[in-house]
């Protein structure tokens, strides 16, 4: 088999390399449009949001604050600390625990007390605000069904009733409870100072509160230091009795024991303790050299079982750990002569004389070093044995000394721990007598560490709520709210607006905006000589029906309505170049956005301009253009297609427009409209309209669900797709025409209708040309420009 080699270039210089995807920018005209757009939206979400805050301020009850200082330095008392060794310097530890003794329930008790809360009208009947109403109504209605379907608890045996002071008792803790979750305890930066504050609607009470708190927390911390003193008083009092009995008992038991036992010392120590001493020093030296001695004849051992081959497939034997200058002279050889064996027989080969040369004396260093590493064994056997021999003897003579002062030195302890015992007895029985004697001093006038800094002052202007802040807050939450909804409209607007829409989103050519109007009511027709310019109608055919109703395109030829119907007709007749009969289809994706009057327009705007414009009704289930007309009876388009009648019988003429008229007039609910459509008849007559009207106009039915106007395209030469402005889908539109290649190849393009131009440049970029309609009012008025 042949086989074929490819080569492939790393790049083609040729090819210019991709340019850099641009990033995304932030479009800031899109932006302002969009607020634009949903100013109104932000606007009623701020006024909204500003006459909650006003309600709020006008129902929300003035809150006053008042606040007093109070300073955490020193110690409690020097005394207790030393003997209790507890530190209660002002660490973070004792700042935090001195924040929670603040608000414990002890202090807001005395504050009660003190302050006789239990009877004052003002504490117990606060006024509430409109908020805390709606808050608590709407958690109550939250509850109720909860507490339906919980199970009721069980019940409970009634006891004795309350007497009127176990009432009063609890009444007294409840505000005690109540006041501390209100109190606020605040670290004055990183300070030892604390600021308590204290709000109420009633400036006098919450100066009263603040002020109490204050003077009730140093009252607590001397309370508590006077009876931390008492309580360290007692112990220690019984602790001295203790000590000195026991330290007194313990100095007689020591004296005993020494003369029972005649234990009568030099120095304070035996005679027979020092022989001990020094035995056990020398068994120590003997045994780290026997352990030394035994470690290195296995180290030998080790060497001598690998064999002298060992030497030659590990040239890496460790012998410089032993620390023997022959053995690593005699190594480094062996290496030597090793090395040069591999070059020689690397180059030369095996069978070289000098390698074999070498060989024989690898061979006879390798045996030389095994001999002496032998020899070495040896000797390190011989050291092994002595040393252990001499570890015995000493092992020997130490039990010997051990035996003969055993008893004496057992007594010796006993006697040395019995004076131990005494002695640390005494000294903490002396310990405790000098700090009993400093606290007993100082009972007298205990010291507190906390004192007040400032007083609290009776509060003049409420702290809350503030009427700016409130405003303030309302004013950008508003904003937020309104900012938040608008971002949803805008999200939730997937709807036509604008052409770049219809460009972007539908890959197709925008014809232009058609103006809302109101058909019922419109204008009066203007007459001839009120326009700019004479139209020029196609003459009605002698005896044919004429239609009289007015056409918006008729009666304002210079409107921007107007002007987008002759854009569309200048735009099919420039995509159809050399074609003289031109049957144009007007569609849409849902009913009434308003096809039929832009089919009627249209035709009018072509027949105006001199175009023979044939105008036919083609939604045989809906005839919308006919009813319009007011055209119910006769004969029209199914007859016509169906071979029943002429269909040139069936012509109409729309007022002094020009344009003729095949209309639609269906008895009831027609349900073979596609086939009537599609059928040879209809072909046959499309073929004579063409022949005989430069401009034939179908009027066809919503696409969507209903076939026929699909049946209908491949008769068409061109589709004007209507949309209505704001509530066409863009998805809608863009996958109907994904899903008919044949509709898409015919589009001529998209036309807005129905637009709000007022609206319309709160859509459009300040870039772009719909931004600028108004500055040609001129042109569609009819006045004249001044310059």
């Amino acid at each position: 088999m042949k086989q074929f080699g490819f080569r492939i270039a790393d790049s083609d210089p040729r090819i210019e390399p991709p340019a850099a995807v641009p990033a995304e920018t932030i479009d800031l005209s899109r932006l302002f449009s969009a607020a634009r757009r949903q100013r109104r939206v932000v606007m009623l979400s701020t006024a909204v949001s500003l006459c909650l805050g006003l309600v709020y301020l006008a129902t929300t009850p003035k809150i006053f604050v008042a606040g007093s200082t109070v300073l955490l330095a020193g110690k409690v008392s020097r005394s207790i600390e030393e003997v209790s060794s507890i530190d209660s310097s002002a660490s973070e530890n004792a700042l935090e625990s001195a924040q929670e003794v603040i608000r414990s329930q002890p202090v807001a008790l005395a504050v009660v007390d003190m302050l006789n809360l239990t009877e004052n009208e003002s504490f117990l009947n606060q006024p509430v605000s409109l908020l805390e109403t709606v808050v608590d109504g709407g958690k109550e209605i939250v509850r109720a069904p909860i507490r339906m379907i919980s199970p009721s608890p069980p019940s409970v045996e009634p006891g004795p009733p309350p007497t009127p002071e176990q009432i009063a008792e609890r009444k007294r803790q409840l505000i005690a409870t109540a006041l501390s979750r209100t109190i606020e305890v605040q670290r004055v930066g990183r300070s030892s100072v604390f600021a308590i504050g204290y709000a109420s609607h009633d400036p006098v009470l919450a100066s009263k509160v603040a002020n109490a708190y204050a003077e009730a927390y140093v009252s607590d911390l001397l309370n508590a230091n006077y009876d931390a003193t008492e309580r360290t008083t007692a112990w220690l009092r019984e602790r001295l009795e203790a000590l000195q009995a026991s330290a007194r008992e313990a100095a007689v038991e020591a004296e005993v024991f020494r003369s029972e036992n005649g234990l009568v010392s030099t120095r304070g120590a035996l005679i027979t303790e020092e022989n001990v001493s020094t035995l056990n020093e020398d068994l120590a030296v003997s045994v780290t050299e026997a352990a030394r001695a035994q470690a290195l004849m296995k180290t030998y051992e080790s060497i001598l079982n690998r064999g002298p081959e060992a030497f030659l497939s590990d040239r890496s034997s460790g012998f410089a750990l032993q620390g023997n200058e022959r053995l690593i002279e005699m190594q480094d050889q062996l290496s030597a002569l090793s090395a040069r064996l591999d070059r020689i027989e690397r180059d030369f080969g095996n069978d070289h004389p000098q390698a074999v040369r070498l060989r024989e004396q690898v061979s006879a260093q390798t045996n030389v070093l095994f001999g002496e590493v032998r020899r070495l064994h040896e000797e390190a056997r011989g050291s092994y044995n002595v040393a252990n021999a001499q570890v015995q003897a000493l092992r020997e003579s130490l039990g010997l000394a051990v035996d003969v002062n055993s008893e004496a030195g057992r007594k010796q302890v006993q006697l040395k721990s019995l004076e131990q015992r005494a002695e640390t007895l005494q000294t903490l029985y002396q310990t405790f007598l000098t700090r009993f004697q400093e606290i007993d001093q100082q009972k007298s006038f205990p010291i507190s560490n906390v004192r007040i800094l400032a007083k609290a002052d009776i509060p003049l202007t409420p702290a809350a709520p503030s009427t700016m802040r409130v405003l303030a807050a309302m004013i950008v939450l508003g904003l937020m709210a309104g900012a938040a909804i608008a971002a949803f409209r805008e999200w939730r607007d997937r709807f036509l607006r604008t052409g770049e829409d219809v460009q972007n989103d539908l890959g197709q050519r925008f014809l232009g905006y058609l103006p809302h109007f109101d058909a019922a009511n419109g204008a009066p027709q203007l007459s001839r000589q009120a326009r700019n310019a004479p139209l020029k109608l196609s003459e009605p055919v002698p005896g044919m029906p004429v239609v009289r109703k007015p056409i918006h395109a008729l009666q304002h030829p210079r409107s921007h309505y107007a002007e987008t119907l002759r854009n569309i007709r200048f735009s099919s007749e420039v995509s159809l170049a050399g074609k003289s009969q031109i049957v144009l289809g007007i569609t849409s994706i849902r009913p009434g956005e308003g096809k039929s009057s832009v089919a009627l327009n249209l035709a009018a705007v072509m027949a105006a301009s001199g175009n023979s414009v044939l105008l036919i009704d083609t939604d045989p289930r809906n005839p919308g253009l006919s009813r319009r007309l007011g055209l119910t009876r006769g004969v029209g388009l199914v007859e016509a297609a169906l071979g029943r009648a002429d269909w040139t019988k069936a012509l109409r003429v729309i007022g002094d427009s020009g344009v003729h008229l095949l209309p639609c007039v269906t008895p009831g609910m027609m349900t073979h409209s596609s086939e009537m459509l599609g059928s040879k008849g209809m072909r046959q007559l499309l073929a004579a309209a063409r022949a005989r009207y430069s401009h034939v106009i179908l009027d066809l039915a919503p696409l969507g669900p209903v076939v026929d106007a699909r049946v209908v395209v491949p008769l068409v030469d061109q589709i004007v797709m209507v949309a209505e402005w704001g509530k066409t889908p863009k998805a809608l539109v863009r996958e109907t025409l994904m899903n008919e290649p044949a509709l898409m190849e015919k589009t001529l393009g998209v036309v807005l209708n129905k637009v709000d131009m007022t609206t319309l440049r709160d859509y459009v970029s300040e870039t772009g040309g719909e931004h600028y309609y108004e500055e040609y009012g001129d042109y569609f008025s009819g006045r004249s420009n001044p310059a």
